[in-house]
């Protein structure tokens, strides 16, 4: 659980403090005290909306950092698993042509005669 910090302490304080001398204030029919009052309590709202922003950005700020600390070794992953998958397709190939070596020459002159002839520009 985080905790919570120093601005968001002193903000409910002040807020509800406000509350209470407006209250007073009211109570008693004094106008100043009632005033002073309402500007604790919005020191208070601010204050405490400070703090909370002060979590959310320190939030923020960790995650980043946890992101970045991970970078490299994301990277690394997935340089290892590209590696294996080019691995493991160039066995399937090596196997393919060694096990139909005809089908593969076929399909390999096939494709040399579509490519001579889409260079050839006689398409008709």
């Amino acid at each position: 659980m985080a905790a919570i910090n120093e601005d968001t302490i002193k903000g409910t304080f002040n807020e509800l403090g406000g509350k209470a001398e407006g209250a007073l204030g009211e109570a008693f029919g004094d106008t100043k005290t009632q005033v002073d009052g309402k500007i604790t309590e919005l020191k208070g709202k601010a204050q405490d909306a400070f703090g909370k922003a002060k979590d959310v950005y320190g939030k923020a700020s960790d995650t980043v950092k946890e992101w970045a600390d991970k970078a490299p070794e994301t990277a690394r992953e997935a340089r290892e698993k590209a590696q294996r998958l080019a691995e493991q397709s160039a066995e399937k190939v090596r196997t393919t042509v060694q096990e139909q070596p005809v089908a593969v020459l076929a399909g390999g002159i096939a494709l040399g005669f579509v490519i001579g002839w889409l260079m050839s520009g006689r398409k008709n």
